[in-house]
C-alpha cells in the first residue's frame, strides 16, 4: 500500500533510466555552454588581435609577426568549441524543405533518426583520426614554421567539439527514435 502513495512516474525502473539521461543531458548542456562561451571569447580576441595587428601595419609599420599562423590556429577553437552547442539550439543550416513538405509524425522522425545516424557516424570519423593526428602532433612536438607556436593545442580542438557534438547526436537520436516509436519526446518523459 505504501507504494501505491508515490506517483506513478517514479515506481517505474523505465523512468529512473530516463532521469538518468536528464541528467546527462542537463550536464552536457552546461559543457557545451561554456565551450560555446569558450569559442565566443575566442573571437572576441580575434577582432583585437586584427585590430592590433592592422594598427601595427599601417599606423606604426611593425605588423604582429605570425598573425597568420596565429589566426590559423585559433580558428579551429572558434569553429569546434561552439558546434555542438549551434546543433542544439538548431542553429546549423538545414535543407528541411522536402522533410517538413512531405513527412509528418513518425516518417518525419524516423527520416530525423536515419540523418542524425548518419551523421553521428560521420563524426565519430573525424573524432578518431583527429584525436590520432593531434596525439601524434603532441608526441612529436609539431609547431608552426614561422613562430613555432605548438599546433596540438588547436589539433586537440577539433576531436573535443566533435566528442561532444557525437554526445549531441545521441541524444537526438534518442529523442528521435521515442518519438518514432511511442510517439513520445525525451520531455514528456519526465
Amino acid at each position: 500500500m505504501e507504494e501505491d502513495a508515490r506517483p506513478s512516474n517514479v515506481q517505474s525502473p523505465v523512468w529512473k533510466r530516463f532521469f538518468l539521461l536528464r541528467v546527462i543531458e542537463g550536464n552536457l548542456r552546461h559543457i557545451e555552454d561554456w565551450l560555446n562561451l569558450a569559442s565566443v571569447f575566442i573571437i572576441m580576441f580575434l577582432m583585437f588581435f586584427a585590430t592590433a595587428e592592422i594598427l601595427g601595419r599601417y599606423l606604426f609599420n611593425n605588423p604582429i609577426p605570425g598573425h597568420v599562423e596565429i589566426v590559423e590556429l585559433i580558428m579551429a577553437g572558434v569553429v569546434f568549441f561552439g558546434i555542438a552547442y549551434t546543433e542544439r539550439v538548431g542553429g546549423h543550416v538545414r535543407m528541411e524543405l522536402f522533410i517538413t513538405r512531405i513527412l509528418k509524425g513518425r516518417a518525419y522522425h524516423i527520416a530525423e533518426a536515419i540523418t542524425t545516424t548518419l551523421s553521428l557516424f560521420v563524426y565519430l570519423f573525424i573524432l578518431v583520426y583527429t584525436l590520432k593526428f593531434a596525439l601524434f602532433s603532441y608526441q612529436v612536438g609539431d609547431t608552426t614554421a614561422y613562430i613555432y607556436w605548438p599546433t596540438w593545442p588547436s589539433k586537440f580542438a577539433i576531436p573535443l567539439g566533435s566528442l561532444f557534438l557525437c554526445i549531441r547526436f545521441v541524444f537526438e537520436l534518442i529523442q528521435h527514435v521515442s518519438q518514432a516509436v511511442a510517439g513520445v519526446e525525451m520531455r514528456d518523459l519526465d
